[in-house]
Protein backbone atom coordinates (compact mmCIF):
# COMPACT_ATOMS: atom_id res chain seq x y z
CA UNK A 1 0.00 0.00 0.00
CA UNK A 2 1.56 3.44 -0.83
CA UNK A 3 2.24 5.92 1.98
CA UNK A 4 -0.34 7.74 0.71
CA UNK A 5 -2.77 5.20 0.81
CA UNK A 6 -2.03 3.97 4.16
CA UNK A 7 -2.57 7.93 5.68
CA UNK A 8 -5.74 8.34 3.94
CA UNK A 9 -6.26 5.00 5.56
CA UNK A 10 -5.02 5.83 9.06
CA UNK A 11 -7.17 9.33 8.54
CA UNK A 12 -10.57 7.41 8.37
CA UNK A 13 -10.01 4.90 10.94
CA UNK A 14 -9.55 7.39 13.46
CA UNK A 15 -12.33 9.51 12.11
CA UNK A 16 -14.62 6.71 12.09
CA UNK A 17 -13.06 5.93 15.68
CA UNK A 18 -13.78 9.68 17.41
CA UNK A 19 -17.15 9.76 15.70
CA UNK A 20 -17.94 6.22 17.32
CA UNK A 21 -16.08 7.96 21.09
CA UNK A 22 -18.17 10.96 20.47
CA UNK A 23 -21.45 8.84 20.16
CA UNK A 24 -21.17 6.93 23.09
CA UNK A 25 -20.36 10.27 25.44
CA UNK A 26 -23.28 11.89 24.12
CA UNK A 27 -25.33 8.94 24.85
CA UNK A 28 -24.08 8.21 27.93
CA UNK A 29 -26.79 8.57 30.68
CA UNK A 30 -27.32 11.52 33.13
CA UNK A 31 -29.02 11.67 36.58
CA UNK A 32 -32.40 14.02 34.66
CA UNK A 33 -35.77 12.30 33.49
CA UNK A 34 -35.86 12.43 29.62
CA UNK A 35 -39.61 12.46 28.58
CA UNK A 36 -39.98 11.38 24.76
CA UNK A 37 -43.08 11.81 23.43
CA UNK A 38 -42.01 9.70 20.13
CA UNK A 39 -43.73 10.84 16.76
CA UNK A 40 -44.86 7.87 15.41
CA UNK A 41 -47.49 9.24 13.65
CA UNK A 42 -51.11 8.57 14.49
CA UNK A 43 -50.85 7.24 17.79
CA UNK A 44 -48.99 7.23 21.13
CA UNK A 45 -45.57 6.11 22.31
CA UNK A 46 -44.08 7.28 25.47
CA UNK A 47 -40.41 7.03 26.72
CA UNK A 48 -38.84 8.18 29.96
CA UNK A 49 -35.90 7.30 30.69
CA UNK A 50 -33.66 8.13 33.86
CA UNK A 51 -30.10 7.13 33.77
CA UNK A 52 -29.77 3.36 32.08
CA UNK A 53 -33.29 2.54 33.14
CA UNK A 54 -36.25 3.23 30.57
CA UNK A 55 -40.25 3.08 30.64
CA UNK A 56 -42.28 2.72 27.51
CA UNK A 57 -46.12 3.42 27.38
CA UNK A 58 -47.67 1.97 23.80
CA UNK A 59 -45.62 2.02 20.25
CA UNK A 60 -47.58 3.33 17.77
CA UNK A 61 -49.07 1.90 14.66
CA UNK A 62 -46.22 1.32 13.28
CA UNK A 63 -42.24 0.53 13.66
CA UNK A 64 -41.80 4.74 13.85
CA UNK A 65 -40.99 3.76 17.67
CA UNK A 66 -38.28 1.41 17.01
CA UNK A 67 -36.25 4.71 15.82
CA UNK A 68 -37.38 6.99 18.86
CA UNK A 69 -35.32 4.07 20.59
CA UNK A 70 -32.70 4.27 18.67
CA UNK A 71 -32.25 7.73 18.49
CA UNK A 72 -32.30 7.58 22.57
CA UNK A 73 -31.47 5.07 24.37
CA UNK A 74 -27.65 3.92 23.87
CA UNK A 75 -26.77 1.45 21.27
CA UNK A 76 -25.28 -0.84 23.54
CA UNK A 77 -28.66 -1.04 25.83
CA UNK A 78 -31.15 -3.57 24.80
CA UNK A 79 -32.76 -3.66 27.56
CA UNK A 80 -36.37 -1.80 28.06
CA UNK A 81 -37.41 -2.11 32.56
CA UNK A 82 -41.00 -1.39 31.38
CA UNK A 83 -43.01 -1.83 28.79
CA UNK A 84 -46.88 -0.34 29.20
CA UNK A 85 -49.75 -0.90 26.39
CA UNK A 86 -52.25 1.50 27.81
CA UNK A 87 -55.48 -0.21 26.00
CA UNK A 88 -55.69 -2.72 23.36
CA UNK A 89 -55.81 -0.75 19.96
CA UNK A 90 -53.63 -0.86 17.14
CA UNK A 91 -52.65 2.91 17.06
CA UNK A 92 -51.02 1.99 20.63
CA UNK A 93 -50.17 -1.37 20.42
CA UNK A 94 -48.37 -2.35 17.04
CA UNK A 95 -45.21 -0.92 17.51
CA UNK A 96 -44.41 -2.88 20.31
CA UNK A 97 -44.44 -6.11 18.55
CA UNK A 98 -40.94 -5.54 17.45
CA UNK A 99 -40.23 -3.98 20.54
CA UNK A 100 -40.84 -7.53 22.28
CA UNK A 101 -38.87 -9.12 19.77
CA UNK A 102 -36.00 -6.99 19.53
CA UNK A 103 -35.76 -5.83 23.14
CA UNK A 104 -35.24 -7.35 26.36
CA UNK A 105 -38.41 -6.27 28.70
CA UNK A 106 -38.25 -6.44 32.50
CA UNK A 107 -41.77 -5.83 32.60
CA UNK A 108 -45.15 -5.86 30.78
CA UNK A 109 -47.89 -4.10 32.12
CA UNK A 110 -51.15 -4.47 30.77
CA UNK A 111 -54.69 -3.93 31.65
CA UNK A 112 -56.64 -7.97 31.80
CA UNK A 113 -58.60 -7.22 27.95
CA UNK A 114 -58.21 -8.40 24.69
CA UNK A 115 -59.25 -6.99 21.29
CA UNK A 116 -60.01 -9.90 18.38
CA UNK A 117 -57.86 -8.14 15.90
CA UNK A 118 -54.77 -9.92 13.98
CA UNK A 119 -52.95 -7.76 16.07
CA UNK A 120 -53.26 -8.34 19.05
CA UNK A 121 -52.98 -11.52 18.95
CA UNK A 122 -49.56 -11.31 17.58
CA UNK A 123 -48.82 -8.68 20.29
CA UNK A 124 -49.46 -11.27 22.36
CA UNK A 125 -47.60 -14.06 21.25
CA UNK A 126 -44.67 -12.07 21.17
CA UNK A 127 -44.97 -10.99 24.74
CA UNK A 128 -45.38 -14.71 25.84
CA UNK A 129 -42.34 -15.81 23.80
CA UNK A 130 -40.10 -13.00 25.65
CA UNK A 131 -41.44 -15.18 28.54
CA UNK A 132 -41.60 -12.02 30.83
CA UNK A 133 -43.97 -11.69 33.83
CA UNK A 134 -47.11 -9.53 32.97
CA UNK A 135 -48.83 -7.21 35.10
CA UNK A 136 -52.52 -6.21 35.43
CA UNK A 137 -52.78 -2.74 37.46
CA UNK A 138 -55.22 -1.40 39.74
CA UNK A 139 -56.45 2.13 40.48
CA UNK A 140 -53.83 3.57 43.39
CA UNK A 141 -51.74 1.21 41.98
CA UNK A 142 -47.68 2.96 42.26
CA UNK A 143 -45.40 1.66 39.63
CA UNK A 144 -41.76 2.48 40.53
CA UNK A 145 -38.15 2.46 38.59
CA UNK A 146 -35.66 4.06 40.73
CA UNK A 147 -36.88 7.89 40.94
CA UNK A 148 -39.48 7.77 38.65
CA UNK A 149 -43.24 6.89 40.12
CA UNK A 150 -46.15 6.45 37.69
CA UNK A 151 -49.43 6.21 39.82
CA UNK A 152 -52.19 4.89 38.26
CA UNK A 153 -54.99 6.87 38.56
CA UNK A 154 -57.59 4.57 35.55
CA UNK A 155 -57.37 0.95 35.08
CA UNK A 156 -60.31 -0.83 33.40
CA UNK A 157 -60.38 -4.39 33.50
CA UNK A 158 -62.48 -7.47 33.98
CA UNK A 159 -63.72 -7.28 37.62
CA UNK A 160 -63.52 -10.65 38.63
CA UNK A 161 -59.81 -10.41 37.86
CA UNK A 162 -59.45 -7.35 40.19
CA UNK A 163 -58.32 -9.31 43.25
CA UNK A 164 -55.85 -11.98 41.63
CA UNK A 165 -52.95 -9.45 41.00
CA UNK A 166 -51.17 -8.02 43.91
CA UNK A 167 -48.14 -5.57 44.19
CA UNK A 168 -45.22 -7.01 45.78
CA UNK A 169 -42.94 -4.67 47.79
CA UNK A 170 -39.96 -4.95 45.70
CA UNK A 171 -41.51 -4.49 42.43
CA UNK A 172 -44.54 -5.00 40.29
CA UNK A 173 -45.21 -9.17 38.99
CA UNK A 174 -48.01 -10.65 38.02
CA UNK A 175 -50.04 -13.71 40.69
CA UNK A 176 -51.08 -15.51 37.03
CA UNK A 177 -48.70 -16.77 34.32
CA UNK A 178 -48.98 -14.39 31.74
CA UNK A 179 -50.84 -16.60 29.25
CA UNK A 180 -54.18 -15.54 31.52
CA UNK A 181 -53.43 -12.29 31.71
CA UNK A 182 -53.14 -11.28 28.05
CA UNK A 183 -56.17 -11.28 26.90
CA UNK A 184 -58.13 -12.42 30.23
CA UNK A 185 -61.53 -10.81 29.09
CA UNK A 186 -63.07 -9.09 26.37
CA UNK A 187 -65.60 -6.14 26.13
CA UNK A 188 -67.83 -4.92 23.72
CA UNK A 189 -67.37 -1.12 24.47
CA UNK A 190 -65.31 1.46 23.70
CA UNK A 191 -61.20 0.29 24.20
CA UNK A 192 -60.32 4.05 24.99
CA UNK A 193 -62.81 4.36 28.05
CA UNK A 194 -60.22 1.38 29.37
CA UNK A 195 -57.03 3.51 29.17
CA UNK A 196 -54.58 3.17 31.82
CA UNK A 197 -54.10 6.25 33.07
CA UNK A 198 -50.72 7.43 34.93
CA UNK A 199 -49.17 10.46 36.23
CA UNK A 200 -45.54 10.35 36.13
CA UNK A 201 -43.76 12.02 38.85
CA UNK A 202 -40.22 13.08 39.06
CA UNK A 203 -39.61 14.81 41.61
CA UNK A 204 -41.50 17.89 41.73
CA UNK A 205 -42.37 17.54 38.15
CA UNK A 206 -45.20 15.76 37.21
CA UNK A 207 -46.89 14.45 33.96
CA UNK A 208 -50.27 13.11 33.03
CA UNK A 209 -50.57 10.72 30.64
CA UNK A 210 -53.87 10.31 29.63
CA UNK A 211 -54.11 7.03 27.03
CA UNK A 212 -57.42 8.44 24.85
CA UNK A 213 -59.85 8.74 27.93
CA UNK A 214 -62.64 10.45 27.09
CA UNK A 215 -65.66 12.82 29.13
CA UNK A 216 -67.08 10.19 31.28
CA UNK A 217 -63.17 9.36 32.59
CA UNK A 218 -62.65 12.77 32.46
CA UNK A 219 -65.50 13.41 34.80
CA UNK A 220 -65.15 10.56 37.22
CA UNK A 221 -60.98 11.25 37.85
CA UNK A 222 -62.36 15.61 38.12
CA UNK A 223 -64.87 14.23 41.23
CA UNK A 224 -61.85 11.83 42.74
CA UNK A 225 -59.76 14.97 42.70
CA UNK A 226 -56.95 15.71 40.40
CA UNK A 227 -53.40 17.09 40.95
CA UNK A 228 -52.09 20.14 39.14
CA UNK A 229 -49.17 19.03 36.59
CA UNK A 230 -46.75 20.45 34.73
CA UNK A 231 -47.41 18.52 31.29
CA UNK A 232 -50.41 16.57 29.95
CA UNK A 233 -50.40 14.34 27.36
CA UNK A 234 -53.74 15.41 25.39
CA UNK A 235 -56.11 12.37 25.26
CA UNK A 236 -57.01 10.57 21.95
CA UNK A 237 -54.65 13.07 20.06
CA UNK A 238 -56.95 15.96 20.54
CA UNK A 239 -60.45 14.55 19.59
CA UNK A 240 -63.33 16.62 20.50
CA UNK A 241 -64.44 13.68 22.63
CA UNK A 242 -61.57 15.12 25.16
CA UNK A 243 -60.23 17.29 26.92
CA UNK A 244 -63.27 19.28 28.69
CA UNK A 245 -62.57 22.05 29.96
CA UNK A 246 -63.15 21.30 33.31
CA UNK A 247 -60.51 18.75 33.13
CA UNK A 248 -58.04 20.86 31.66
CA UNK A 249 -58.98 23.65 34.61
CA UNK A 250 -58.14 20.76 37.37
CA UNK A 251 -55.19 19.76 36.09
CA UNK A 252 -53.50 23.26 35.17
CA UNK A 253 -50.56 21.75 33.08
CA UNK A 254 -48.41 24.69 31.58
CA UNK A 255 -47.46 22.17 27.98
CA UNK A 256 -50.16 20.28 26.10
CA UNK A 257 -48.64 17.54 24.07
CA UNK A 258 -50.94 16.20 21.33
CA UNK A 259 -49.05 12.67 20.07
CA UNK A 260 -50.42 13.10 16.42
CA UNK A 261 -50.67 12.31 12.63
CA UNK A 262 -52.05 12.54 9.22
CA UNK A 263 -55.78 10.94 9.96
CA UNK A 264 -59.14 11.63 8.66
CA UNK A 265 -60.63 12.14 12.23
CA UNK A 266 -59.88 15.75 11.97
CA UNK A 267 -57.20 15.25 15.26
CA UNK A 268 -56.77 17.57 17.02
CA UNK A 269 -59.80 19.09 16.07
CA UNK A 270 -60.05 23.12 16.65
CA UNK A 271 -62.66 22.69 19.26
CA UNK A 272 -59.49 21.11 21.56
CA UNK A 273 -57.06 23.54 20.23
CA UNK A 274 -59.16 26.62 21.37
CA UNK A 275 -59.84 25.38 24.78
CA UNK A 276 -56.10 24.63 25.50
CA UNK A 277 -55.31 28.25 23.57
CA UNK A 278 -57.99 29.97 26.09
CA UNK A 279 -56.48 28.90 28.76
CA UNK A 280 -52.94 29.74 27.88
CA UNK A 281 -51.80 25.94 27.52
CA UNK A 282 -48.62 25.62 25.25
CA UNK A 283 -49.61 23.59 22.65
CA UNK A 284 -46.58 21.29 21.37
CA UNK A 285 -48.17 18.61 18.59
CA UNK A 286 -45.84 15.37 16.53
CA UNK A 287 -46.98 16.54 13.76
CA UNK A 288 -45.51 19.65 13.51
CA UNK A 289 -42.29 19.65 15.99
CA UNK A 290 -41.19 15.95 15.69
CA UNK A 291 -40.90 13.98 19.00
CA UNK A 292 -41.37 15.98 21.48
CA UNK A 293 -38.47 15.59 24.83
CA UNK A 294 -39.12 17.13 28.14
CA UNK A 295 -36.05 17.50 30.26
CA UNK A 296 -35.99 17.92 34.47
CA UNK A 297 -33.78 17.30 37.18
CA UNK A 298 -36.83 17.09 39.49
CA UNK A 299 -36.78 20.64 40.51
CA UNK A 300 -37.07 22.45 37.20
CA UNK A 301 -37.74 21.19 33.88
CA UNK A 302 -37.46 22.37 30.09
CA UNK A 303 -38.73 21.51 26.36
CA UNK A 304 -35.53 20.07 24.63
CA UNK A 305 -34.82 22.30 21.46
CA UNK A 306 -37.31 24.73 22.49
Amino acid sequence: MAMASKTRFCFISLALLAGLVWSAVHQLPDNRLHLVFCDVGQGDAILAIHGSSQILIDGGPGNQVLTCLEEHLPFWDRRIEMVMLTHPEADHLTGLIEVAKRYEVGQFVVNALANDTAVFREWRQAVLAEGTSVYSPQVGDGLRLGPIELKVLWAQSDPELANLFVNHPGGVSAALPSDEILGAATIKDDFNETSIVTLLSFGSFDAFLSGDIGFDTEGQLVLEGLPTVEVIKVAHHGSKYSSSEAFLQAVSPEVAVISVGKNSFGHPTEEVLQKLRNLEIKILRTDQDGSIEIVSDGKSWYTAGQ
